[in-house]
């Protein structure tokens, strides 16, 4: 499954495979290191790339852009979501910090984030669009997305949300015989 943004600002190429190691190139090296672990942790492969066209050198653009071709390319894998998990829901630990991730796959874009994260540039990654990241690729993926963090360390705290994401994504892509649904259909 693939997905292409191309701007004037930026270029992101997405393509999502199963079963393979991801590997992602970005000019932000921890915003790099989040997708990788992000992708990883969801047990999803195949290759991410960002450029930028033009240096605009708030790194806004390209974690937009990469929400945008990673959530469609999400929901490009996720078809039309019949069996599937549907949810899943993860608690990871780094040291001080605590994450707390739930997702419902089930179609229907929504969004939580509570995570107090310095208004700081870390590796190239402004930490406040994490935020950010997180609407952008549930609106995209059409996924209801909640996660919580604490601690005090704000790379342990984004560390441990991406991976509690992964986690969570993984158990709702999980096969399923039945994908649970009250309505008879889920989209």
């Amino acid at each position: 499954m693939s997905s292409v943004r191309e701007t004037d600002e930026t270029y992101v190429s997405v393509t999502l495979r199963r079963g393979e190691k991801p590997r992602v190139e970005t000019p932000l090296p921890l915003f790099t290191h989040m997708l990788e672990t992000f992708l990883l942790y969801a047990g999803i492969g195949g290759v991410v790339e960002a450029r930028e066209r033009r240096k605009l050198d708030d790194g806004h653009h390209i974690i937009e852009d990469a929400a945008i071709a990673l959530g469609r390319a999400l929901g490009q894998l996720l078809g039309n979501r019949e069996g599937i998990a549907r949810f899943g829901w993860s608690a990871v630990p780094m040291d001080d910090s605590l994450a707390l991730a739930a997702v419902d796959l089930g179609g229907r874009a929504y969004w939580v984030v509570r995570a107090r994260l310095p208004n700081v540039t870390v590796g190239g990654y402004p930490l406040y669009m994490f935020k950010h990241w997180v609407r952008v690729l549930a609106l995209e993926a059409r996924a209801t997305v909640h996660v919580y963090v604490r601690g005090r360390d704000p790379h342990h705290k984004l560390e441990a949300a991406h991976k509690a994401l992964g986690l969570a994504f993984r158990q709702a892509m999980a096969p399923s015989e039945r994908t649970p649904t009250t309505k008879g259909v889920l989209l």
